[in-house]
């Protein structure tokens, strides 16, 4: 008995419609891989469609999300002294 398995190596595009074949599979399992994949989708919503910007636009909206991060209060010492601190130099 052989069991043949095929791959594409194509991209797959978020907004291209990917479908999962659930033929055979007992009613409740399918309708559990259902439940999973709309769990899924809320939790990783798909990112906006910035179709048709300009190159302005993208920049308004990439400052737009930093300014909403908001700031990290504190530093990064990198200094040679911090690195090696406390190794008996």
């Amino acid at each position: 008995m052989s069991a043949e398995t095929a791959t594409h190596a194509e991209p797959s595009s978020v907004d291209a419609p990917q479908v999962l074949d659930l033929t055979g599979l007992p009613a409740p399992v399918a309708e559990g891989l259902r439940t999973i994949v709309a769990s899924l989708r809320q939790q990783h919503p798909a990112p906006p469609k910035p179709a048709g910007e300009t190159a302005e636009q993208w920049i308004a909206r990439l400052n737009a999300f930093v300014a909403s991060q908001g700031v990290r209060v504190g530093g990064i010492r990198d200094d040679r002294e911090s690195i090696y601190e406390g190794r008996g130099e």
